[in-house]
């Protein structure tokens, strides 16, 4: 049985998200906001761990992972470059993946619907969004022009560019599709599809799993018939 404080170990990482969400735009045109960008980040990747804690054989890869993304997000402030861009979004998008397929695995698992797998689902939901949205800023990166918007956004000016993807990137998970910014390279538009797939897919199947768990649970008289 859970002890109580595991019982709501993904609220931390789900503030954690909504937090940098907002914060971002607000924080990162401050002559010191993107320190304190990087210290939100810090944050999310400490609930992270802090959310599979209780799998201790998760926690040590979360560790080594959340390390190794924390150093390259530093080296790429330091010495801003194309490969120290890529190589951070690139460790980054692992550690979140990770996060979101062990996050996803939790809230599938038998079990009472609890508040906590509630968070931990909108938790993984977030993830992906964050995760396709550095794919494709890494995509921008490799290939300048991948995606047409209003405002261009200087080469180097990878903090605009990640909030402008992260923005597409939840826009096109949740297939609301304003059109505003759109993806003009084959790699582009097949990301994109796939980013539209897995949203209404993730949406689908999980309500559903959710639904029948908590039938199944919510039901003792189903559970001895």
């Amino acid at each position: 049985m859970a002890t109580p404080m595991f019982r709501s170990r993904h609220l931390a990482l789900l503030i954690a998200l909504l937090l940098i969400i907002i914060a971002t735009p607000i924080l990162a045109p401050l002559r010191h906001g993107l320190l304190v960008v990087n210290l939100i980040g810090a944050i999310v990747l400490i609930a992270g761990s802090y959310s599979i804690s209780d799998r201790k054989h998760f926690l040590a890869v979360a560790i080594v992972f959340s390390a190794t993304s924390l150093i390259g997000n530093w080296f790429m402030v330091m010495y801003p470059g194309h490969v120290a861009v890529v190589v951070a979004h690139s460790v980054t998008i692992l550690l979140l993946s990770f996060f979101a397929i062990t996050t996803l695995a939790y809230v599938v698992r038998s079990g009472e619907v609890t508040a906590n797998k509630i968070y931990a689902a909108i938790c993984a939901y977030l993830l992906i969004g964050y995760a396709w949205a550095l794919g494709y800023s890494v995509l921008e990166e490799c290939q300048p022009g991948s995606f047409g918007a209003p405002a261009e956004i200087a080469p180097g000016d990878y903090v605009n560019r990640v909030i402008e993807m992260r923005y597409f990137s939840f826009i096109t998970l949740a297939t609301v599709g304003y059109g505003d910014i759109v993806p003009r390279s084959s790699t582009a538009r097949t990301m994109a599809i796939l980013e539209a797939i897995v949203g209404q897919f993730y949406l689908v199947a999980l309500i559903g799993r959710l639904v029948g768990l908590h039938i199944v649970h919510g039901n003792p008289e189903r559970e001895k018939s």
